[in-house]
């Protein structure tokens, strides 16, 4: 009998760090996209994000959460706040194949773990309507002075 062993590896303060980084730079990066090309891109992102792990081990909910997302990235074409969902439920995703499965990028074994980490950040974003981040500091420094 064939046992399929997932060695599930520590998640360091310095993984945590990258992911953390890798959020900022994609908001950044973002931040040079102007509306409406900013939310369609993302709606495009978030669909592809859902069908990332496909072959990742879970099998047919590999497609059933890539139909999922497809329809969240749908809403998203309209509405930031679908974007946002689509990412918390990747993170969910990332946290299943960190545990159970294999990591999103396969020869980096906290891969999945490192985007569980910057998925809600790039979520809380989206919530907000995903700002530049010059709109950003303006604000900040408006209030401050």
């Amino acid at each position: 009998m064939d046992i399929h062993t997932h060695i599930v590896p520590e998640f360091t303060l310095t993984a945590m760090f990258v992911a953390v980084l890798i959020a900022i730079a994609f908001i950044t990066i973002m931040s040079f996209v102007k509306e409406p090309n900013r939310q369609k891109l993302n709606a495009i992102i978030i669909a592809g994000a859902g069908g990332v792990y496909w072959n990742g081990g879970l099998g047919v909910w590999e497609f059933l959460f890539g139909s999922l997302m497809l329809f969240v990235a749908y809403k998203g074409l309209k509405h930031y706040y679908f974007i946002g969902i689509g990412w918390l439920l990747h993170t969910g995703w990332d946290i299943l194949h960190h545990l159970y499965a294999s990591p999103i990028i396969p020869f980096d074994p906290l891969s999945s773990a490192g985007c569980a980490v910057c998925d809600p950040i790039l979520a809380i974003w989206f919530f907000f309507g995903a700002p530049t981040i010059w709109d950003v500091f303006k604000k900040r420094n408006s209030i401050t002075t």
